[in-house]
């Protein structure tokens, strides 16, 4: 079981921005892609979650969920088999709660093809009643206050809160595999570190972990278990955490 990215090529309006990228993510494992602005970070999260801006080059490129190939199925399909993406931008949608959103995502997540209820590891299956015990006791310790949840998705929210949300999204659905994509961008500390322990949840759980970031400021918090330099739309260097230590010391200079 692992989220493997194979031979990845994509393109941005016929310019090739992601070139051979290759990443296997295991059950549990925590991993950073660090690199500088326009190095193809965001990109790569976009095209693990199927954004249709981005165009797959390449006949050889695969990306699979426990050896299921996902880069024909619809960011919908590929969620329900266990894939999620914080946005670094979320966008608020009105008249969408916070509490709505969530409960009808963890209905579907729960439900196989013949519409009957699957208990999992990730998605044991919860009455209305318990879920919605679940989710406060999951807001109360992101420091999200009840009545949030009452409101717009990502509407009228600062930068940290809405952040703080995309946490909490995270925790609630339990997904295989998250895309953090610059989740510690606009927090102060206090919410760093608040983020940073639902982070070490997921991982916890089993959660295989992806990071992007251009900082090491969050990995004070959360040890990953490997550092990949993304330059120019391809991975030129893979370590440990003296790796993220390196960068912040120097730079990307030594990195081409």
């Amino acid at each position: 079981m692992s989220l493997k990215i194979i031979n990845l090529f994509a393109a941005l309006s016929d310019k090739l921005i992601l070139k051979d990228i290759n990443l296997a993510i295991n059950p549990g494992e925590v991993h950073v892609i660090m690199g500088p602005n326009g190095s193809g970070k965001s990109t790569l999260a976009g095209v693990l979650m199927g954004n249709p801006t981005y165009e797959v080059k390449s006949q050889k490129s695969k990306v699979k969920i426990d050896n299921k190939d996902i880069l024909d199925l619809r960011p919908d399909e590929r969620a329900r088999m266990g894939l999620f993406l914080a946005f670094q931008n979320p966008v608020g949608i009105p008249g969408v709660s916070v509490a709505n959103l969530l409960r009808t995502a963890y209905s579907l997540k729960t439900k196989n093809k013949d519409n009957k209820k699957k208990k999992t590891l990730h998605n044991p299956v919860l009455s209305v009643w318990e879920f919605n015990e679940r989710l406060i006791e999951k807001a109360k310790k992101l420091g999200i206050p009840a009545e949030f949840l009452k409101r717009s998705l990502n509407e009228e929210f600062s930068g940290g809160e809405k952040k703080k949300l995309e946490m909490l999204q995270a925790i609630v659905l339990a997904p295989k595999y998250a895309i953090f994509d610059e989740i510690d961008t606009g927090l102060d500390v206090d919410a760093l570190k608040v983020t940073s322990g639902g982070i070490e949840e997921l991982r916890k759980e089993g959660t295989g972990i992806l990071i992007i970031t251009h900082y090491q400021r969050i990995l004070r918090f959360v040890k990953p278990d490997f550092v990949h330099i993304l330059i120019k739309g391809s991975i030129v260097a893979t370590g440990d955490y003296k790796l993220a230590k390196e960068v912040e010391k120097n730079g990307y200079k030594n990195y081409g």
